[in-house]
């Protein structure tokens, strides 16, 4: 283990040439600049798969391999992230009820905790708006060509 760790290179890091760091580097390392792609929202409570490599892969919207939120209880409820809150304050309440959502869930999910199969259902829904309102654009885009 403590040769794994020797040899692990430093992915925050690049080389003095450059290069990705690996575990050869020597000298004064350089800050590896990253680009975003897609914006997506974790929490602290993260996946065991996120620790074992370098590898972004690993991250996805899935909850059994992206982020976690934290579960409460016997009855597995949770506390919706931030960002999940305002992005169904964005969708509105009106299109959450058309989408399959109770109003009672969309109430405690915007105040308390909600299950966490309510959870996923509320994610799930806001994702299907999203690519909604994504296909409409493109429909308007190539209209207006």
């Amino acid at each position: 283990m403590i040769e794994e760790y020797m040899r692990h290179p430093e992915a925050k890091s690049l080389s003095p040439d450059g290069k990705p760091c690996t575990w050869e580097a020597r000298g004064l390392l350089q800050r590896a600049h990253i680009t975003a792609g897609k914006i997506r929202y974790i929490d602290k409570e993260t996946s065991s798969t996120w620790a074992e490599g370098d590898d972004l892969s690993v991250i996805t919207d899935n909850d059994e391999i992206g982020f976690r939120v934290i579960e409460y209880g016997p009855r597995r409820k949770v506390t919706l992230p931030d960002p999940v809150r305002n992005e169904m304050r964005e969708m509105g309440l009106r299109e959450l009820r058309r989408r399959g959502i109770g109003q009672h869930t969309i109430e405690n999910a915007l105040v308390s905790t909600v299950r966490i199969q309510s959870y996923r259902k509320i994610v799930s829904a806001i994702e299907q708006y999203k690519m909604t309102l994504a296909a409409g654009r493109a429909t308007l885009q190539e209209k207006g060509k």
